[in-house]
């Protein structure tokens, strides 16, 4: 490997790095924010933070798991490019209900 190579793709990996923990824990953490909702709406206590918070998470999570399915858009299809593709189908559904809303 040259030193060419090696600079060409030392910047795809560290966006790459960067964007797959985001766009997994954004998205956990928008999920996980539904059964709090709910919860909090049973008990009734107040549910504008879980909102707010799962608002900003699924804002987070669309533009993450699309950088992440660019920047690895020549490699084989795996797990990790699978839920991306999940996360930011669902997660640009849900925004664009909001924006309807």
């Amino acid at each position: 490997m040259n030193q060419s190579t090696a600079t060409l793709n030392a910047p795809r990996t560290v966006i790459t790095s960067v964007a797959h923990p985001l766009f997994l824990g954004a998205g956990i953490y928008a999920l996980a924010c539904l059964p709090a909702i709910l919860l909090a709406e049973r008990l009734g206590w107040s549910q504008s933070f879980f909102h707010a918070s799962q608002l900003v998470a699924t804002i987070l999570c669309v533009p993450a798991a699309a950088l992440f399915l660019w920047r690895t858009r020549g490699g084989r299809f795996h797990w990790a490019r699978c839920l991306a593709l999940v996360a930011c189908g669902w997660s640009g559904l849900w925004l664009a209900f909001v924006l309807y809303v």
